[in-house]
C-alpha cells in the first residue's frame, strides 16, 4: 500500500494524501506527533489505535482505556535492539528522547505481548499501553506503518469486539 501510495503521489502530486484531515482535539497531539516520529526515524513499524485517533478526529468524546492511558501503541515484532526493551518488559529504558517506566506490572504479567510504560518527554508524562504484534506475514519499517494498521485491523480488533 505504501509504494502504491507513492506512485500515485509521483504521478498527480499531492492529491492522495490526507491533507485535508485537521484534528478536532489536540490534546497531547505534540507529544504523540514527536513519539510516532521518532520511532518512524528508528525505521520500527508501529501504529497507535483504539480510543486516541478517534478522539484527536472527534468521533469520540473521551479517550480513557480503562484508567488515565493515551491508548494502544503496537510495535510489529522484529529483530531490533531498540525493541529489546519492549519485548522483555525492562522497567526503565530510553529511546531517543523519551523514558519509559514499566508500570501496572502486575495487571499485563501473563499477557506477554502487552505492558503498560510511563512514557516521559521533558515535563511531559503520559501513560501507554503498548502491544506487541507477529507480523511474520508482511515486511514491516517505518515505510510500512500503513500496512500494518491494515494487518492489525484485519487481525487483532476484531477481537476487541467479541
Amino acid at each position: 500500500m505504501f509504494q502504491t501510495h507513492q506512485d500515485l503521489v509521483g504521478q498527480v502530486c499531492h492529491a492522495v494524501c490526507f491533507t485535508e484531515f485537521t484534528p478536532a482535539k489536540r490534546e497531547r497531539l505534540g507529544f504523540v506527533n514527536r513519539l510516532l516520529h521518532t520511532f518512524c526515524e528508528l525505521d520500527i513499524c508501529c501504529a497507535l489505535v483504539n480510543a486516541y485517533p478517534s478522539y484527536i478526529a472527534g468521533a469520540i468524546s473521551v479517550f480513557s482505556t480503562g484508567g488515565p492511558r493515551l491508548s494502544l501503541l503496537y510495535f510489529a515484532r522484529v529483530a531490533s535492539p531498540i525493541l529489546d526493551s519492549i519485548y522483555n518488559k525492562v522497567p526503565s529504558f530510553q529511546i531517543g528522547p523519551f523514558s519509559f517506566v514499566l508500570t501496572d506490572n502486575e495487571h499485563f504479567e501473563n499477557f506477554h505481548d502487552y505492558s503498560v510504560y510511563a512514557i516521559t518527554l521533558l515535563e511531559e508524562t503520559v501513560e501507554v499501553l503498548i502491544g506487541v504484534a507477529e507480523t511474520s506475514s508482511i515486511t514491516c519499517g517505518s515505510k510500512s506503518s500503513i500496512n500494518f494498521v491494515e494487518f492489525l485491523w484485519e487481525y487483532t480488533i476484531i477481537f476487541a469486539f467479541t
